[in-house]
């Protein structure tokens, strides 16, 4: 499903449009950055993978064709509760764990404190001052907005980005140049906003669903160049095939 924000100074998600014909409609809204790189397909995932597990899902299931799409990302089992919830779900759990414990402090025990916990601790050991958590940056001239999962400063007063996503791993973390297009792009972002004479750097954090280890990336200066391009080439592409319709004579 793609996602929108406003298009104001001050960007909003949009739970009300959820397609580029409602979008295009509204005549104020910009799609977010994990919408326009999907435009760009990954041979196995979405023409192989994706369409195996959607057929074995629906000779299983009688969901429907939405609940069976989510299906094939798979499930994780509540840590409280013992059931299976989608993967989508846990993670989001635990993006909003990390951002109440970064933002209110520790009040309460929550199911998923212990995937949330590594990274507060990162952060209180490498002496990070936080900036704020789920920040919507966007950009007129790309035209298209995204949510920060966490801004952070280190001593030496530089800003850096990163981005949590929680996966299934064995003994190292998985990262994919999706994960880099996606902050490089945000970085560029954030430091034309904020006027910087430097991209922030970006890192990924991957929470591994099955034990709660944390393995962190930062990308290089190389690694980022290269993927912001294909960010921006990525946007340019998504307004030129979904946001423009020509002129019928």
């Amino acid at each position: 499903m793609a996602h929108f924000y406003s298009s104001a100074k001050d960007p909003q998600f949009l739970e009300d449009i959820q397609t580029p014909a409602q979008a295009r409609k509204s005549g104020s809204a910009y799609p977010s950055v994990t919408t326009v790189l999907g435009i760009i397909k990954d041979d196995f995932l979405d023409s192989i993978y994706q369409p195996r597990e959607m057929v074995r899902l629906a000779r299983e299931s009688d969901a429907n064709w939405q609940q069976i799409k989510e299906m094939t990302y798979g499930f994780r089992q509540h840590p409280f509760t013992g059931e299976l919830i989608p993967s989508s779900e846990f993670g989001t759990a635990v993006h909003k764990r990390i951002e109440e414990w970064l933002l209110d402090g520790y009040i309460t025990a929550s199911a998923f404190d212990d995937w949330a916990k590594p990274f507060i601790d990162w952060v209180e050991e490498s002496n990070v001052e936080v900036m704020d958590c789920e920040y919507i940056i966007s950009d007129s001239r790309l035209k298209i907005a995204g949510s920060v999962d966490f801004i952070g400063r280190y001593p030496d007063g530089k800003v850096f980005l990163a981005d949590y996503k929680c996966r299934s791993c064995d003994d190292k973390g998985k990262f994919y140049a999706k994960d880099c297009k996606q902050l490089a792009v945000e970085s560029y972002m954030f430091s034309k906003k904020f006027k910087l004479d430097y991209y922030p750097e970006i890192r990924s954090v991957c929470i591994c669903t099955n034990n709660a280890t944390h393995y962190h990336k930062v990308w290089t200066a190389s690694e980022f160049d290269h993927y912001l391009e294909c960010a921006k080439l990525s946007a340019k592409v998504y307004w030129q095939e979904r946001m423009y319709k020509p002129k019928k004579k």
